[in-house]
């Protein structure tokens, strides 16, 4: 096995470590801000913090481009994962809603502004493994984790554990995370593709279809913790969100897997499956269909959106751009998913189910025009 793909399957634990962290702790976000007495458009609101998450990609693929040396990128990996990671234990001591709430704007944060570099550097190190199968694999050794922080807090809570109690053990995969980042930054410091870019301003609009494509995609797709706070309201106890939410991770690792080498085959029909999916899952919770049907589709559409979506953009620009392009697209799809959850929480339901239809059919017009030009 090749030093690069013990790295790819290092950056794969890392992920699985960290997504059982703040996975965890999201799936009772919902739950938690009800019980500090916020309200719905507050929980709605919370999508802003992945809009914070895609603006730090931005910055974070700007950054990368500019800079393109070994060293700015791993160090925003490194920033990114710390931030990320310590914001969560620190929701134990949140006493009112508005520090929760900065709080999960710090973690998405964090998330956010490693994921250009880190996503390049899978690129790099996966080898000649196609691009569908190489975020297909990454996305589904994130659910893993994704899968059992949901589990370890619904198990915590059922014990007794209050959510101060489980905030703080999300502390232990959060350090185990890094250490597993810092092994990998050992086995491979310098990447082959971070190299200094020509002068002028960054080519923009190589990637701005994608990123329209995306941003109107996510625009459709309700985030879960307005849909947990929907069901929340409804009566369901936390307990059975957190339960839903890893049934959602475990549909995520497994759609990934399938869209991801679906992509590689038959590219056209899966990037336009996407967007599709990711309305229909809108559509479940604002129209209270079982959270089981809801967690499902969502599960789906967040596959889609973690494997064939940065397959197209790794496949659509050469290594020195890649870092640029996740920044954008990323930036995009999180104003997208703001401005779209943000209008299905505040319309009635009518309403917002119409954004959904129109937000995930357009998109699914769009991401079949590029895979056209890509010849899918």
């Amino acid at each position: 096995m090749s030093r690069g793909v013990v790295v790819f399957v290092l950056l794969g634990l890392v992920s699985l470590f960290a997504d059982l962290t703040y996975e965890g702790a999201r799936g009772i976000v919902g739950p938690y801000l009800e019980f500090l007495e916020a309200g719905l458009v507050v929980a709605a609101a919370v999508s802003v913090g992945d809009l914070v998450a895609y603006v730090a990609r931005l910055f974070g693929g700007l950054f990368a481009y500019r800079v393109g040396s070994s060293g700015a990128y791993w160090g925003l990996v490194f920033l990114g994962y710390t931030v990320n990671l310590v914001a969560v234990p620190l929701l134990a001591f949140a006493g009112r809603w508005e520090e929760a709430f900065l709080l999960v704007l710090l973690e998405r944060a964090g998330k956010g502004v490693r994921a250009p570099a880190r996503d390049a550097i899978l690129a790099e190190v996966s080898g000649g493994l196609g691009r569908g199968v190489v975020y297909a694999v990454h996305e589904a050794m994130d659910q893993v984790g994704a899968i059992a922080g949901p589990l370890l807090v619904m198990a915590a809570l059922s014990s007794g554990f209050g959510y101060s109690g489980v905030f703080a053990l999300l502390g232990v995969p959060a350090l185990v995370s890094l250490l597993l980042l810092t092994l990998a930054y050992i086995l491979y410091p310098r990447l082959k593709s971070a190299e200094k870019p020509p002068g002028g301003y960054p080519p923009f609009g190589r990637v701005a279809p994608l990123a329209a494509a995306a941003g109107l995609s996510m625009a459709g797709f309700i985030h879960w913790i307005h849909a947990s706070f929907r069901y929340s309201v409804q009566g369901v106890d936390a307990s059975l969100i957190a339960g839903a939410y890893a049934v959602a991770m475990l549909v995520d690792a497994l759609a990934a897997l399938a869209l991801g080498v679906a992509y590689d085959k038959v590219t056209r029909g899966v990037v336009a499956l996407v967007p599709i999916v990711a309305a229909a899952s809108s559509l479940a919770v604002l129209l209270g269909a079982p959270l089981a049907l809801a967690a499902i589709l969502w599960g789906v559409a967040m596959g889609g959106f973690q494997s064939v979506f940065r397959s197209v953009v790794a496949d659509s620009l050469e290594p020195r751009l890649r870092g640029l392009g996740f920044g954008v697209v990323y930036f995009a799809m999180g104003l997208g998913w703001s401005v779209g959850n943000i209008a299905m929480a505040s319309l009635p339901v009518w309403a917002g189910a119409a954004v959904a239809l129109l937000a995930g059919g357009g998109g699914a017009v769009a991401m079949l025009g590029l895979a056209k030009k890509q010849g899918g």
